[in-house]
């Protein structure tokens, strides 16, 4: 039955995907809720077959392929809840073609063999948090650079390449504050739940992750505390998110570089 969804998942997605195509080929509007109603249909499907393949024989499924097609389900969710107040369904030619062929990539690979045993739950909920938190805080990072892209080029008069198809800059610095906001507030659930859940987040194996997420939440936190207090945005918020991000990735590749290579863990 997951299968079957899935598949309507993907369908939903490309029909999006293509009535969206069709608007700006037209350079009109007139497709904007169906492409909404579409994309939504495609995220809500999406999410019931990723939770209905979540647990196997062998334990709940975090193999790479899975954990990457929650990612995407979590960025499109993201996106398609700002696109109801902002004109924001251009970035669905990105994000919906992507969820769709990660969810391909899922049905043809069987990765149940890949699937970690995990019979805590609240281990499990900190995984599924802390994956969720990577993720959208990672596309915030995308949109930093999306930001001073089109930042740059309308300061230089040059419109040219995907700047063209985004929405307004001031669109677009909402977009960011809106993620990072959602990001922040699920980093810091992650973070409490592994305190709860995990027996020290400051034990050798976890030291480095637990001291790079931490930063990265004091970066992300302060970057919005300026934005309300000084109205930090633009360039500025750009670069804060940018080093948010990058420490968000020391967190986990600076982790596995520190215990495989270094340590010669496995």
């Amino acid at each position: 039955m997951a299968t079957v969804i899935a598949v309507f998942a993907i369908i939903f997605y490309i029909l999006s995907s293509f009535r969206q195509y069709q608007t700006i080929a037209d350079q009109g509007g007139r497709n904007r809720k169906q492409v909404i109603m579409l994309g939504s249909v495609a995220v809500m499907l999406h999410g019931v077959a990723w939770f209905s393949q979540l647990s196997t024989h062998n334990g709940i499924n975090f193999s790479f392929f899975n954990v990457g097609s929650l990612i995407s389900l979590v960025i499109g969710i993201m996106i398609l809840l700002s696109s109801f107040k902002k004109p924001l369904e251009n970035l669905f030619l990105g994000v919906f073609p992507m969820a769709a062929i990660l969810i391909v990539i899922n049905l043809l690979v069987d990765t149940s063999d890949q699937a970690r045993m995990i019979t805590d739950h609240g281990l499990a909920a900190h995984i599924i948090l802390s994956i969720m938190a990577y993720s959208i805080l990672t596309i915030a990072g995308f949109q930093a650079v999306l930001l001073m892209v089109q930042d740059h080029q309308l300061k230089h008069k040059h419109m040219s390449g995907i700047v063209k198809i985004l929405p307004p800059l001031q669109t677009m610095n909402r977009l960011l504050f809106e993620i990072l906001r959602a990001g922040t507030l699920l980093l810091t659930l992650a973070i409490v739940s592994g305190f709860v859940f995990l027996d020290d987040l400051f034990a050798q194996h976890l030291a480095h992750k637990t001291a790079f997420t931490l930063l990265a939440w004091l970066t992300f936190a302060l970057l919005q505390l300026g934005h309300w207090r000084f109205g930090w945005r633009g360039n500025v918020a750009s670069k804060w998110t940018l080093v948010g991000t990058g420490l968000l990735i020391l967190a986990y590749f600076g982790s596995k570089l520190v215990l495989e290579i270094i340590l010669g863990h496995s």
